[in-house]
């Protein structure tokens, strides 16, 4: 190959590759290059601000009244002034990335129809300002101030001013009830009181919490009821000053819940009172009684308050027993009763912590009693028992001695119900129902070590 020809080769694959070098550089431009530079194109003192008004879903318009701010058409009604401190933030200071001077055409940037209007009064001057929508890259939407051009601003400006009357109103607060003493339930069907009594010794554990007419409740299943009026949540506010309560059936509430109750910083007794009235769209209509302010609270709270009965908060265990507080246990199976003493020993360890040392012993031999305990804790109940058992065969029976002044002693018996169920009785009252193949298990677990 001729000299000449591979130098214009050679120029030729220099030109390609500085052309390649300039692409890339084009098409990845450093990252400072490609942010937005945003310049302030309007600035208002927010503490001269003195009335506000926006249309975004519906008209609104507040007033500062007295150094507050009010509904311009009522200003009873209960605004949440936070909203108007963020509406204002906004305003006092808005950046654009790009200004479109002299616009002839509003309708192009869609700010002939805006979707928000704003119009307020700052230290005596009148001001308008219009949203538009986003533009089709995002993140930046059109506005206008009224200077005859169109900006494009973070789209983020809009959400300060994304709401209607009820949007901005602050609903009543539910007081924080730190321990309850009692929950009344008041309705045309039934009432009743659910009251903490907590060691008063009325139940053969002091495991139980709380009582209906000194009736052992099922804990856990009466605090989440509990829980329903401690954590009342509001959906929303349907009306703020309603007049008419039987629009929501709150003329004649279907249940009123009235917690009596103390808090941490004060000690005397307080009440707060719910109601319930009838079921809507998205829930039931509840208001605090005495209020004139209506809420819609959620389904699932409302129909517990409504309709939960002490059938529903009756214990679920099959035995809820403090075994550190028993000092014998009496099994009875097949006529003939077996007696297993407990003791315990505490000592104490190398590290200085103290140890308890459980002993069980059957006829002076010692055996392996939590073996039986835990066969026995592990009984999961599957329903209520209803009825009594009747001529019903006894598969094995408990009876338990412990340190209790009202209880000293503790019944518990398994009945044959059919053949896949066994029926529990607790002092003598049907409890619940157990599978039989457990209490089998349980039999043999006994048998192991009495035998």
């Amino acid at each position: 190959m001729k000299r000449g020809k591979k130098l214009f080769l050679l120029l030729l694959a220099l030109a390609v590759l500085l052309g390649t070098t300039a692409a890339v550089k084009a098409l990845s431009p450093k990252e400072e290059a490609s942010q937005e530079v945003y310049t302030t194109i309007f600035t208002v003192d927010s503490e001269t601000v003195t009335d506000l008004h926006w249309k975004y879903s519906e008209d609104v318009s507040v007033t500062k009244k007295d150094d507050a701010w009010v509904y311009s058409e009522d200003p009873a009604f209960p605004l949440d002034s936070s909203y108007i401190d963020t509406m204002l933030s906004a305003l006092s200071e808005i950046t654009s990335a790009k200004t479109i001077e002299n616009v002839e055409d509003w309708d192009q940037y869609t700010l002939e129809a805006p979707v928000c209007e704003i119009n307020f009064t700052a230290d005596g001057t009148d001001y308008t300002i219009k949203v538009g929508e986003e533009t089709s890259l995002g993140n930046q939407r059109y506005l206008s101030i009224g200077d005859g051009n169109a900006y494009l601003v973070d789209s983020s400006f809009l959400s300060a001013f994304q709401y209607g009357l009820y949007d901005i109103l602050k609903m009543e607060e539910v007081p924080e009830m730190d321990n309850v003493l009692s929950l009344e339930h008041i309705s045309s069907d039934s009432n009743y009181t659910i009251e903490n009594k907590e060691g008063s010794g009325l139940a053969y554990s002091d495991e139980y919490i709380w009582f209906l007419n000194d009736q052992p409740l099922d804990t856990e299943l009466t605090e989440t009821l509990l829980r329903y009026v401690t954590d009342t949540t509001w959906q929303e506010c349907v009306n703020y000053h309603a007049e008419d309560l039987s629009k929501y059936g709150l003329d004649n509430p279907a249940v009123t819940m009235v917690a009596h109750y103390t808090q941490e910083e004060n000690t005397q007794e307080q009440t707060f009172s719910l109601e319930i009235g009838d079921a809507c769209e998205d829930g039931y209509y509840a208001r605090i009684s005495g209020s004139n302010m209506v809420y819609t609270i959620p389904k699932t709270a409302a129909e517990a308050l409504i309709f939960t009965t002490y059938a529903d908060l009756k214990p679920e265990d099959v035995l809820l027993m403090d075994w550190d507080k028993v000092s014998s246990v009496d099994i009875v199976l097949d006529e003939e009763t077996y007696t297993i003493r407990i003791s315990s020993t505490t000592s104490t360890d190398e590290d200085g912590n103290e140890v308890q040392e459980v002993t069980y012993t059957l006829d002076g031999e010692e055996i392996d009693g939590d073996s039986i305990l835990n066969a026995l804790d592990a009984l999961d109940s599957t329903g209520y028992a209803s009825g009594s058992p009747g001529e019903n065969p006894e598969e094995i029976r408990f009876v338990i001695h412990q340190n209790h002044q009202t209880f000293p002693e503790v019944e518990l018996v398994f009945y044959r119900y059919n053949s896949t169920s066994c029926m529990v009785t607790l002092n003598g009252e049907p409890t619940v129902l157990v599978n039989r193949e457990d209490v089998v298990s349980l039999v043999e677990t006994v048998n192991d070590q009495v035998l």
